[in-house]
């Protein structure tokens, strides 16, 4: 099964890019947007402890629920949202095809 999906990003200067994926490319959404669009960030590799993967969720919702490592981590951030995430806790497979993120850096 060669599916393949697609979802936003709009990056920090304010473009929206189209990223297509298919599920399980990548271990998460960090790995993605850092393969495909550059994007220095994702200082611990996925452990959510830096916060430097920090997003905001415009529109549906990942499959993956937040677990309490993320949360702390992102109580620690300055311009936290109510849809925020650490792209490196979402998961690339079908739960978030079609939906559009927002980097937000903090640092």
């Amino acid at each position: 099964m060669n599916e393949t999906y697609k979802l936003y990003v709009i990056d920090e200067s304010g473009e929206e890019k189209r990223l297509g994926f298919k599920p399980m490319e990548y271990r998460n959404l960090m790995e993605l947007v850092l393969n495909e669009l550059y994007e220095e960030w994702g200082d611990c590799k996925g452990r959510a402890m830096c916060g430097t993967c920090h997003i905001e969720v415009l529109s549906g919702r990942p499959g993956d629920e937040m677990e309490p490592f993320e949360e702390q981590t992102l109580d620690g951030l300055p311009n936290r949202t109510s849809a925020s995430r650490l792209a490196c806790q979402i998961s690339i497979d079908k739960s978030i095809d079609g939906m559009k993120f927002r980097i937000l850096k903090d640092f």
